[in-house]
């Protein structure tokens, strides 16, 4: 009996030691969530884009005799396409209601070219006439607003404005009788220009995109109304549009955005 009594005092002193020694230690911290920046649409964004377009350089045409023996009209078309690349910026409005308002502009150099040639047989005379002609986009740049809806990173959105670009044109004109006439030129076109694309954040700045445009810049002379040799009146004109797809690279900066919200991740 004075043994267990030993034993039990034993384990007593023992759990109040241990207990008095708990009571000394520092308290173990609770554990704290890392708090999160909320990702933003709102911002100036500047970014890189690369893509391919085409569609068709159609030209309306019509040639006459001067003596009014004869003349042929029409209009020829020939399928463009090729390769642009060149760089945009712009500015997001986020709303709390995920909906979102944007204006970008952007300039690429551009290689979506096309030719097209025809042959009027007995016209002007004995032997054939030969049009040939030919088209570039050399450059296209826009100034578009942008309606978007957000879900957290992914953003899809309509876009619309204002296009312009140089195009290179020549057209090449030879008479039976061995005469001829070739122009060329590079005017500034202007038209407009309406699409849609989707966007991704990869992180709270780089964002990448993927967008179509429909771009249309008009009708405008070829060649002037003139006199080929004292029997030929010409007039050929130029239509340009383009159907473009393109990828793009952008970077968010946090100027002039309001602060996200920072959010805890669990």
């Amino acid at each position: 009996m004075v043994r267990k009594r030993c034993i039990f005092g034993v384990l007593a002193a023992t759990l109040c030691s241990t207990a008095a020694v708990a009571a000394d230690l520092p308290p173990v911290p609770a554990t704290v969530a890392p708090l999160v920046p909320a990702f933003s649409w709102t911002g100036i964004y500047l970014g890189v884009n690369i893509g391919y377009g085409g569609d068709h350089f159609v030209y309306p045409f019509a040639l006459n005799a001067t003596d009014g023996s004869g003349g042929i009209g029409g209009t020829a078309s020939v399928t463009s396409g090729g390769v642009l690349g060149g760089g945009q910026v712009g500015y997001n409005w986020a709303f709390a209601n995920n909906f979102l308002l944007g204006f970008e502009t952007d300039f690429d150099a551009a290689a979506i070219s096309g030719k097209v040639g025809l042959t009027a047989q007995g016209f002007s005379g004995p032997g054939v006439l030969t049009v040939s002609g030919g088209s570039k986009i050399v450059n296209l740049g826009t100034a578009r607003g942008r309606v978007g809806y957000a879900w957290d990173r992914f953003l899809v959105y309509a876009t619309g404005g204002f296009a312009y670009g140089e195009v290179s044109s020549e057209v090449n004109i030879a008479v039976p009788n061995g005469g001829g006439l070739a122009v060329s030129g590079t005017p500034l076109r202007t038209g407009w220009t309406v699409g849609a694309g989707f966007e991704y954040a990869i992180t709270n700045n780089l964002t990448i995109k993927t967008e179509y445009l429909y771009v249309n810049l008009g009708t405008n002379s070829a060649l002037y109304n003139g006199v080929i040799l004292g029997d030929i009146n010409a007039n050929v004109n130029q239509k340009t549009t383009a159907n473009i797809v393109r990828a793009g690279l952008n970077y968010k900066f946090d100027w002039l955005s309001t602060p996200a919200a920072v959010v805890a991740k669990y």
